[in-house]
């Protein structure tokens, strides 16, 4: 599904990001259609969380604007653009003794006010998220005594409670295996066919191709390419980006690329 008008989705124009004198993101341009979801990848150190952090508005550029819809994401009141964003990201962890309901129950903070406690349609929310990412049975653990793989299903259960109509995740399928892996990514599909534009950095090239509309290549700073991913994941520019050979398939059930990889 994609959008109806050129504002529709997240759109970011001349981004710069640094530290210090260190140019970590130069001069980034990216689209990311609405109701699709879009793989941000590259190699190490390409700067693919550097430039999430910055799209999901919770670092300042220091060039260049970030907008959803058209609208100008740091613009906004806080609370405002957390009821439309919610972002996760990679590893997650707590000093404060936390259950996993309270740490999901962070995400229904945007949607509460001083005056009125939600706190009955909050915790259906919070219990139906825990449910889409299968960690109902884990509602009354303590957050810090989980795997990584388990807190990563709770993070994006926090962001699932936050109803967000814009969401971004640094490598989403990091400690999972590869079954769960395939569940949270057919998850972030399902939430696109319902309108949610997504968009997930991932290293690993075979699920960005199997299960992204769209990609964005970025590499030392820069966006080598980006379009519909059947037509930018070229083995020409994988080559080029990756430095290593690779041939392009279609699955003969979806009809998604499949990527084989081998040394140069």
């Amino acid at each position: 599904m994609t959008g109806n008008s050129a504002a529709d989705g997240l759109e970011a124009s001349r981004i710069s990001i640094r530290a210090g004198n260190t140019v970590l993101i130069d001069g980034v341009d990216c689209t990311i259609p609405s109701g699709t979801v879009s793989a941000l990848i590259g190699p190490n150190g390409a700067g693919k969380s550097t430039l999430l952090r910055t799209l999901a508005a919770v670092q300042q550029p220091a060039t260049g604007t970030v907008a959803f819809d058209g609208t100008d994401l740091f613009a906004m009141p806080r609370r405002e653009r957390a009821r439309l964003v919610a972002f996760v990201e990679q590893d997650a962890t707590t000093d404060t003794a936390m259950t996993v309901t309270s740490v999901v129950g962070l995400g229904r903070l945007p949607h509460q006010s001083l005056f009125r406690d939600d706190t009955g349609d909050s915790a259906t929310i919070v219990a139906a998220a825990l449910h889409t990412v299968e960690m109902s049975g884990f509602a009354d653990r303590e957050f810090a005594s989980l795997s990584g793989g388990e807190r990563q299903r709770v993070m994006l259960a926090r962001a699932l409670a936050q109803q967000p109509t814009l969401l971004l995740l640094d490598e989403p399928t990091n400690h999972l295996d590869i079954g769960a892996q395939l569940e949270v990514l057919g998850l972030l599909g399902r939430l696109a066919a319902n309108g949610t534009t997504v968009l997930a950095a991932l290293h690993d090239l075979g699920l960005a191709a199997s299960y992204s509309d769209h990609v964005i290549v970025l590499r030392a700073g820069t966006v080598v390419a980006a379009g519909r991913t059947a037509e930018t994941l070229t083995p020409e520019l994988i080559r080029e980006v990756y430095g290593v050979h690779a041939t392009v398939l279609h699955n003969p059930t979806t009809g998604r690329p499949v990527i084989a990889l081998s040394p140069l």
